[in-house]
């Protein structure tokens, strides 16, 4: 070969899609450190597979379930788009990684370091010991789920900034039976995911779920979009199998009916669907659809925000000490607009009238505010609906 020079176009910098804010999610697995590369309790913010490369993450047998979520996520959500990463010993237990320690929880670490950016948790979890089995799967999983909407709730309370979380049915015995009934939970931040692009046992046996191809979908569309809606086309994952069974040959539709989120085909399209999106809570529950759940949670991160601005504001009152009807007005409008300028596609409103914004907050003026230095607002937006059921009449019709 003659002398020269050889210059390659890097690529996957820039980014191939316009990452929402909404899709910022966060990965927490069970890992192995590499050395001068990738290191365990330490928050890594990455947008394509090269930025793993970067920390010398790469596709080994120690850290093989971290590395193929992450593959799988930017497969369905793109280049770009905004994924945070924190690897944990694998001598933990997911429960743990949600268990304050001194006042914090170590999955803490991950949501800190993105500055509560982080709209959802989904867990990968490759342990080194045997996990014990109840109800049909890994006994951690309900523990964590309780750990889970603990810190969320403390969470959204302290920092302004809920997220919701997403577990593997890890070691799922493939017995629906067994299973329990997400639905007598109230765990309606969390949820939990059947389902892997590997199967239980061959070369890269899985007991997990593929949480890489679930974030993905969800990082792809705003917050009311279903990650199963059928128009946005098939996932792009090639297999889905539950143990080793595919999908379509497995009762998808019992896990389903027990809470879980799992995956589904559906006759006449081709490749894999979200069946839907479930939270370990009843159906009855405002928030048990994770649709629901991420558009609430937007708009309490908005509503905080609007607040913010009246934080130890003068208010101006009435002769018996009362919130000025002005000023009131003057709250509720900032809100309204603060919501509805910021998520307007995430709101429902009544076409029918064009003063509809899909979202109303209401300040009592009535609030005795000189002596309590407390002011209480009420804040409503109206989410979309969605066809999960949709009945059809059909037959002939002879006067035509």
């Amino acid at each position: 070969m003659k002398p020269g020079i050889k210059i390659a176009f890097n690529n996957g910098v820039i980014g191939a899609v316009t990452p929402l804010d909404t899709g910022c999610f966060g990965f927490v697995a069970s890992a192995v450190a590499v050395v001068d590369g990738f290191q365990l309790n330490t928050a890594y913010q990455v947008k394509s597979m090269r930025d793993l490369a970067s920390i010398k993450l790469s596709d080994t047998i120690d850290n093989h379930r971290l590395y193929k979520a992450c593959s799988e996520f930017f497969a369905e959500a793109g280049t770009g788009s905004e994924l945070w990463i924190m690897g944990m010993a694998k001598s933990t237990t997911v429960s743990s990684w949600f268990t304050p320690v001194d006042g914090v929880a170590p999955v803490e670490k991950l949501l800190n370091a993105a500055n509560g950016k982080i709209r959802g948790l989904f867990t990968v979890y490759d342990p080194t010991a045997a996990p014990t089995i109840t109800d049909g799967m890994d006994a951690d999983v309900i523990l964590a789920a309780n750990k889970a909407q603990t810190l969320f709730e403390n969470y959204a309370d302290q920092k302004y900034s809920p997220f919701f979380t997403v577990l593997e049915a890890y070691a799922f015995n493939g017995n629906k039976v067994d299973l329990e009934d997400l639905k007598t939970y109230d765990y309606n931040s969390v949820g939990i995911l059947i389902g892997d692009t590997e199967t239980r046992t061959g070369t890269t046996a899985s007991k997990g779920a593929a949480v890489g191809v679930l974030a993905g979908r969800l990082a792809a569309y705003p917050v009311r979009v279903n990650p199963g809606k059928v128009r946005n086309g098939a996932l792009t994952a090639p297999t889905l199998f539950v143990n080793d069974d595919a999908v379509e040959d497995f009762d998808t539709e019992a896990l389903y009916d027990k809470g879980f989120i799992t995956f589904t085909t559906h006759q006449s399209r081709a490749g894999y669907y979200v069946m839907d999106a479930n939270t370990a809570s009843d159906v009855a529950d405002d928030y048990h659809y994770l649709t629901h759940r991420r558009t609430i949670n937007e708009a309490f991160r908005l509503a905080y925000d609007a607040m913010l601005d009246f934080q130890l504001d003068e208010v101006p009152a009435t002769a018996s000490g009362q919130i000025s009807a002005i000023y009131a007005k003057t709250v509720e409008s900032a809100i309204v607009r603060k919501i509805s300028t910021s998520m307007p596609e995430d709101l429902s409103k009544d076409e029918a009238d064009p003063k509809d914004v899909g979202v109303k907050v209401y300040v009592d003026p009535a609030q005795q505010i000189v002596s309590t230095s407390r002011m209480e607002a009420s804040v409503s937006i109206r989410p979309f609906g969605h066809n999960r059921w949709i009945d059809m009449l059909i037959g002939f019709e002879l006067n035509t």
